[in-house]
């Protein structure tokens, strides 16, 4: 992979390594980093960014995955992750298990439609079509999007290309930035998606949610 064949922003997981992000060649559509608080992170062209969780200088990479023994390897069956359509009247809700970073913003702002202790965990109807047109959209890894009157609302272009550093959980991607090896699994957005930081996900690239088991925002080793 080089800069010549992309001329927009991409990200480059690097076997048993960091994450190469490199900002595109495109003055219009260049790359940002940003940290937990959306506030900009200065940036060359390109940076290492960090994904073994080990780092001293977070979120950029300092070697850290070398002495920790960091394997980037996908842990999860080929094949996992089957999108599954919740109908309702007007809403169809689709739901990819395997790309969800278990962020949890489906079941805290909208409980009315996504609530775990309940079988099926996904009401269509539990909310108007604009509520959950949000929810959707503020989805960051793509886990959940929906179909409302023949329209499906999955990636959202308008968005600049991004990289966030969340407080306590993976990268948020968003503006469609390329990731290489793509795509990831059945339904998957292009425009964004959550990549792991902590390097315990056994859905790598992605985040699959274990940075809460490890307690990756106060880990210090």
């Amino acid at each position: 992979m080089n800069d010549e064949s992309h001329q927009g922003p991409y990200i480059e997981p690097i076997e048993d390594g960091p994450l190469r992000y490199r900002r595109g060649s495109d003055p219009d559509r260049q790359g940002t980093l940003s940290g937990p608080d959306r506030t900009d992170i200065p940036i060359r062209d390109s940076a290492l960014l960090c994904r073994c969780g080990r780092s001293e200088r977070k979120p950029f990479c300092d070697g850290s995955h070398v002495a920790s023994g960091f394997s980037s390897a996908k842990k999860w069956k080929p094949g996992a992750g089957r999108l599954v359509d919740h109908v309702g009247a007007r809403v169809t809700i689709h739901d990819n298990r395997a790309l969800c970073a278990h962020v949890e913003y489906c079941v805290l702002e909208l409980p009315s439609v996504f609530d775990r202790s309940k079988r099926p965990w996904v009401d269509p109807d539990g909310a108007t079509a604009e509520e959950i047109i949000a929810l959707c959209r503020k989805c960051p890894s793509g886990a959940l999007s929906c179909t409302v009157d023949g329209v499906l609302y999955r990636d959202y272009d308008e968005r600049p290309p991004t990289v966030i550093a969340s407080a306590e959980g993976p990268y948020f991607l968003q503006g469609s930035i390329e990731v290489a090896g793509e795509p990831f699994s059945e339904g998957h957005s292009t425009e964004h998606c959550t990549l792991c930081r902590c390097g315990e996900s056994r859905n790598k690239p992605l985040c699959d949610g274990k940075h809460w088991d490890v307690g990756f925002a106060n880990r210090e080793d």
